[in-house]
């Protein structure tokens, strides 16, 4: 059974006041939800764009439905939900040595398909954690070339 994205947008994403999570992400914080509902949107026509165009984009994107364990794909979808899977990815290739590109390419999904599910997944909750904490500008610097290749950096 492959994961699903209907389950992981019910997962992830959430309206403020809620009941939310550290992996789950409040949709009507977003600052693209924020720019359309100034241009006039109503907040069920908002819901209506985000789930079934804009995050669905998303998860094709990500290749979700070629996950096999849905809370990987829960995690991996805040990521890119957030705006950091590519620094993400790109961490988890050097990490666990594969061809880095930041990409969800067919190495990377064969791999995390393959992986053993604690490890990836503790790898990845703390990685979303720990991107949750950094601003715009600093996921930015960690993404330069100096730094992106060196995963002890944010571990430690």
């Amino acid at each position: 059974m492959m994961a699903s994205y209907a389950q992981a947008f019910k997962t992830v994403m959430t309206l403020s006041g809620q009941k939310k999570d550290a992996f789950c992400v409040a949709l009507d914080q977003l600052s693209c939800w924020q720019t359309m509902k100034a241009a006039g949107f109503s907040q069920p026509e908002l819901y209506t764009l985000f789930k079934q165009q804009y995050c669905e984009e998303i998860w094709q994107q990500l290749r979700g439905n070629e996950l096999i364990r849905q809370d990987i794909a829960n995690l991996l979808f805040k990521a890119s939900v957030n705006g950091y899977v590519d620094i993400l990815l790109s961490q988890l290739q050097q990490h666990f040595e594969l061809p880095i590109s930041g990409q969800m390419c067919d190495q990377t999904l064969l791999y995390i398909n393959q992986l053993e599910h604690i490890s990836l997944t503790q790898w990845l909750r703390l990685s979303t954690v720990y991107f949750d904490q950094l601003t715009p500008k600093k996921i930015m610097y960690l993404d330069s070339k100096s730094v992106a290749h060196n995963t002890n950096f944010w571990l430690h």
